[in-house]
């Protein structure tokens, strides 16, 4: 059974515990975990300092998950020694209620560390999918981009939050109204996903609402 060490948001670090429950061993020890997971998405700075301590401590053929939901790994590869070690994954708060994960080791990912890797998810029962080093990956753009516009839709007074919910639930079948998701994963957390891929496309349908802005400034939440 592989030892795990887990650094970052300590609210995602305990899902992931429970989300691994008996299939791994946890360590306080950098220096004896076989696998390494920061759940830090954002501010960059805090991040990268993270990820450099992480690297510096432990041994060059450990396998480094790093969430890169806000930046990429091809970009936080930039800032570290040994680059390689880096495989992109999506931790947000309630990522488990999706029961799969995505992983998306970058370019220079090595080979030997990515089969390690995959072998740990592997033995725990982890279902994942590989999927491009982009930043957001797939499901949390898609949604933020989603939630963004029901911002918009909220911040004209078109409908109340219920109402915008209730309808994208209905309408879609999904578990959770956009407003409702947002609160789930945070505002911040959507805020800074939907800045990135504005900052990395140039693109307009990718610039956060001020509202989110507003919301992430001051802490608060829809609900």
């Amino acid at each position: 059974m592989k030892k795990v060490f887990l650094n970052g948001d300590e609210t995602i670090n305990s899902e992931f515990a429970d989300f691994l429950g008996v299939n791994a061993e946890f360590t306080d020890s950098i220096e004896s975990a076989d696998i390494i997971i920061n759940s830090t998405n954002y501010p960059q700075y805090e991040k990268s300092e993270e990820l450099q301590f992480l690297e510096s401590q432990s041994a060059a053929n450990i396998p480094i998950f790093t969430s890169s939901l806000c930046v990429s790994v091809s970009e936080q590869s930039a800032l570290q020694a040994n680059p390689e070690r880096l495989i992109g994954i999506g931790l947000y708060n309630t990522f488990s209620r999706s029961k799969r994960l995505e992983i998306a080791p970058s370019k220079i990912t090595d080979a030997a560390i990515l089969k390690n890797a995959e072998s740990f998810l592997n033995e725990t029962g982890i279902v994942y999918s590989i999927v491009p080093d982009r930043v957001g990956l797939i499901f949390p753009r898609i949604v933020s981009m989603i939630i963004n516009e029901a911002a918009q839709v909220y911040s004209e007074q078109v409908a109340s939050k219920e109402d915008i919910d209730t309808a994208m639930k209905l309408g879609t079948n999904y578990p959770f109204g956009p407003l409702e998701w947002a609160d789930r994963l945070g505002t911040g957390l959507v805020y800074n996903i939907l800045a990135a891929l504005q900052r990395d496309f140039g693109e307009d349908r990718y610039r956060p609402h001020p509202l989110l802005k507003e919301m992430t400034d001051l802490g608060k939440k829809f609900y």
